[in-house]
């Protein structure tokens, strides 16, 4: 998009000039005192009001705006709002709280901001906001290591040019229109959070602290009321959202319940009694009777997938001829129609279909022979391993069944252990502290930061001991992707051959491998609500945007 006001950028790139790097400790944006409740309470749901209950199957792991990296989207992406959206689909961008951007030079971008925006503290949205937000992601992750602030690795500072107007520097060129429309790490929201915890370091554990109670300081068309993550979190509209006269949807619901519901059955009988409203987790094989029932289902093609990571680090899992030996004895042409129902793609390598440095061909093929003569050739037999899912999750729970059936003609015992969420990630991370205790096997299912090969393949890079399950090290994988992320914003084409090199690298060491690209079935009642067309998030399969959604009766 073009600027409007040539001249001042002129003089903001004077001003970046002679502040080169003095500019670096973000300013304190000076907020209102504002009292707020030590806790939430929901607000009283009137019957005059319209709720919709969500079924969601996974607790909430965190609602941070910086740091929450997990399932905590769900709540994030109606409370909070980044600069812009990208739709990958359709390759456009459409504006959220920046109405335009333009590229200065290589290293440059500025962004204008919405006016009259404010958070549901009733505080303005500002440059200082936006640089707020972004420096603290940016810098909990380069001193902590945690959280997505790994997508604003090119950023060198933002200077705020006035209350609507900021500029990127950039350490090297990147594709910053794409990053800052990130589903993590890229939500803006007010500075007064320094002053509700009487701080002004913007690294505090207080702030955490303070949004994990569950309070919040976004700008999107819903606020949190009430959060337990465990069981429900309750979100209010927020009337004076900027958006409500661009949606002009008066029948959005007024409350929104995400209940947390783990397992299928439990899904579909809320929807059947009318507790739930929308349902993601109904057995696949009853859907059909939902229809019958007068159900409706929007099946969204996603950039989920399930990825199948080999512990390198234990025996026998660890010799790399005996996880190629596995690879061929998955029976793959029963993969999506046994264990997805026909709710998903065949997968190649581990970057989903359709998704920016997809590979053809990276494919095992079932061939129970071969994967004997290796084992035969290895004198390995009798052979037992673990295979750690995620309880409730009927997709792994159904391939788990088709591998343990399959490794049975190879004399491998296959030991299935279904946990919850957040046990299973603490088995994975357990790779790098004791090998031995960790799963030989433990399927990872993974989704989008934003449109980058890099966030698939970073989740096998030996600096990422949050999600690299399989605990793998391979420096020339390392320097491979790192340097393709940087040269996205140079030479694209180049850098996706790079990254093309490198899923061939962990094909070849049989490390990882996608084993199905999802599609997500969305069960509802059709004379209750309506689904609008922009009512799903593209990059993230579990995010409805509430504003879109119609309540009829």
């Amino acid at each position: 998009m073009k600027l409007k006001y040539i001249p001042l950028i002129l003089v903001v790139i004077i001003i970046v000039a002679i502040m080169g790097v003095l500019y670096t400790i973000p300013k304190r944006e000076v907020a209102p005192t504002i009292t707020l409740p030590t806790e939430t309470k929901p607000t009283p749901i009137q019957p005059s009001r319209k709720v919709i209950v969500y079924a969601y199957r996974d607790a909430i792991t965190g609602i941070d705006p910086s740091i929450e990296f997990d399932t905590g989207i769900v709540v994030l992406g109606n409370v909070y709002e980044p600069l812009l959206y990208y739709d990958p689909i359709k390759d456009e961008f459409k504006p959220a709280l920046a109405i335009s951007w333009s590229k200065v030079n290589e290293t440059a971008w500025v962004f204008n901001l919405r006016r009259g925006v404010v958070f549901h503290d009733g505080t303005l949205l500002t440059g200082e906001s936006v640089r707020f937000s972004i420096m603290r992601s940016k810098l909990i992750y380069e001193e902590k290591g945690i959280g997505p602030g790994w997508i604003w690795d090119s950023l060198e500072d933002i200077y705020v040019i006035n209350e609507t107007a900021v500029l990127f520097k950039l350490r090297y060129p990147a594709p910053i229109p794409l990053i800052a429309s990130s589903a993590y790490g890229a939500f803006i929201y007010s500075t007064s959070v320094l002053n509700y915890v009487n701080t002004t370091d913007i690294m505090d554990e207080k702030i955490r602290l303070w949004f994990e109670s569950g309070r919040d300081v976004g700008s999107g068309p819903y606020k949190i009321v009430s959060y337990k993550p465990e069981s429900e979190v309750i979100l209010e509209k927020f009337e004076e959202w900027w958006g409500w006269d661009i949606v002009n949807n008066t029948r959005a619901p007024d409350i929104v319940i995400i209940k947390i519901v783990e397992e299928p059955a439990a899904q579909e009988l809320g929807l059947l009694d009318g507790s739930i409203h929308i349902a993601t987790n109904v057995v696949k094989a009853n859907i059909p009777r939902m229809y019958k029932h007068g159900y409706d289902v929007v099946n969204q093609t996603t950039f989920h997938n399930y990825i199948l990571m080999f512990n390198v680090r234990r025996w026998p899992t660890n010799i790399t001829e005996v996880r190629k030996a596995i690879l061929y004895a998955i029976p793959w042409d029963s993969v999506v129609d046994f264990a997805f129902q026909g709710f998903g793609r065949s997968a190649s390598g581990i970057i989903p279909f359709g998704y920016p440095g997809y590979v053809e061909n990276l494919k095992y093929e079932y061939n129970i022979t071969k994967a004997r003569e290796i084992l035969k050739g290895l004198n390995i037999s009798n052979i037992k391993l673990e295979l750690v899912i995620v309880s409730g999750y009927e997709e792994e729970e159904r391939f788990a069944s088709l591998l343990k059936s399959s490794l049975k003609q190879l004399d491998i015992d296959v030991d299935i252990i279904a946990l919850p969420w957040e046990q299973v990630k603490e088995r994975g991370v357990a790779v790098w502290r004791e090998a031995d205790k960790a799963p030989h096997m433990i399927i990872n299912d993974w989704w989008p930061t934003y449109p980058t090969p890099y966030d698939y393949l970073y989740i096998l890079h030996s600096n990422d001991i949050e999600w690299n399950w399989s605990g793998y090290e391979n420096p020339e994988y390392d320097e491979l992707i790192d340097n393709a992320f940087q040269l996205e914003g140079i030479d694209y084409e180049q850098s996706i051959e790079m990254y093309r090199r490198a899923q061939e690298i962990i094909f070849r060491d049989a490390v990882a491998i996608s084993i199905c690209d999802s599609i997500q079935p969305y069960i509802y009642d059709p004379e209750k609500i309506v689904f609008r067309n922009d009512a799903l998030n593209p990059i993230y399969m579990f995010v409805i945007f509430f504003q879109y959604i119609e309540v009829i009766s």
